[in-house]
């Protein structure tokens, strides 16, 4: 039973952590709190959802890829006709609220051209297949889903630490005046992580879309976990969105060993909990 609670918990925490790297992204790097994350995801769910029912046979790295590019796309697009524009204000408040006016417009863009039923994504006989370790049976779509995560979080940490972009990308988040002196073209690398953040949250939503049913209206729970997921990993921390997601999705299905009607109670109170003693400890910035 724990090996059984300790899988679960880490491929659900593993999604928590997927849900939340993308707003880790906007925050610690274009300094900006997007309201329209949540949205974001939704929209890669129903991408996938909208492929797989054109192509039924379409390969799930195909299905992810497509997602991936077409958030990507969506997310530039968001960056350069509006983000960009309020991020020339210094109150972060004015970006900010941009992002919640285009939450509000893909919300109903999407339950105009969808409708508002809830939907899953068909993955035929991959919600049942099993695969057998030394006797321990484990669900291989849970195990799919924790190594998507994990491959995910991987990738993105060499992007980041790794590469020219990545050094760019560190430059700007510290100190972007000096990094616009230094060359940097500062537009190309907003709109780039911009990109990066919304094909992360598409990722999430194909991820989300294969273990449950999802609507247009789905964004505000998926929004409110990413809060949490950053909040607690530290913001713009890689390594910490993948850390708070293993927490969250550990206390979650512990909670439900014991209590079944909790739903993501534990989850919000583990959160407050952390919160409160880092208030008291100093630490809360």
């Amino acid at each position: 039973m724990m090996i059984e609670l300790l899988f679960q918990g880490l491929t659900l925490g593993g999604l928590y952590g997927m849900i939340g790297v993308g707003l880790a992204l906007s925050f610690g790097i274009l300094r900006v709190v997007n309201l329209a994350q949540g949205e974001l995801i939704t929209i890669g769910a129903f991408l996938a959802v909208g492929m797989i029912s054109l192509f039924p046979a379409l390969p799930l790295a195909l299905v992810l890829a497509g997602a991936f590019l077409g958030c990507a796309a969506l997310g530039v697009a968001m960056q350069a006709l509006a983000v960009e524009r309020a991020m020339a204000f210094r109150d972060p408040m004015v970006a900010m609220l941009v992002t919640f006016g285009l939450a509000v417009i893909l919300r109903n863009a999407l339950v105009e051209s969808v409708g508002a039923n809830l939907r899953g994504l068909d993955i035929g006989g991959l919600g049942q297949a099993r695969v057998t370790f030394g006797g321990l049976s484990l669900g291989l779509l849970p195990l799919l889903t924790l190594g998507i995560a994990l491959l995910s979080f991987g990738g993105l940490a060499l992007l980041i630490f790794r590469t020219r972009f990545g050094r760019q990308v560190r430059a700007l988040s510290d100190r972007p005046e000096i990094a616009e002196l230094m060359g940097i073209r500062i537009r190309r690398v907003h709109a780039q992580v911009a990109a990066l953040s919304a094909g992360l949250a598409a990722l999430a939503g194909v991820l989300l879309a294969m273990r449950a049913s999802v609507s247009p209206f789905s964004g505000v729970a998926h929004l409110l976990i990413a809060f949490e997921v950053v909040v607690l990993g530290g913001i713009g921390s890689i390594r910490g969105a993948l850390g708070a997601g293993l927490l969250l999705g550990m206390t979650q299905v512990v909670s439900a060993r014991f209590d079944g009607n909790a739903g993501l109670l534990y989850v919000h109170l583990v959160f407050f909990v952390i919160l409160v003693l880092r208030a008291i400890s100093g630490r809360l910035s």
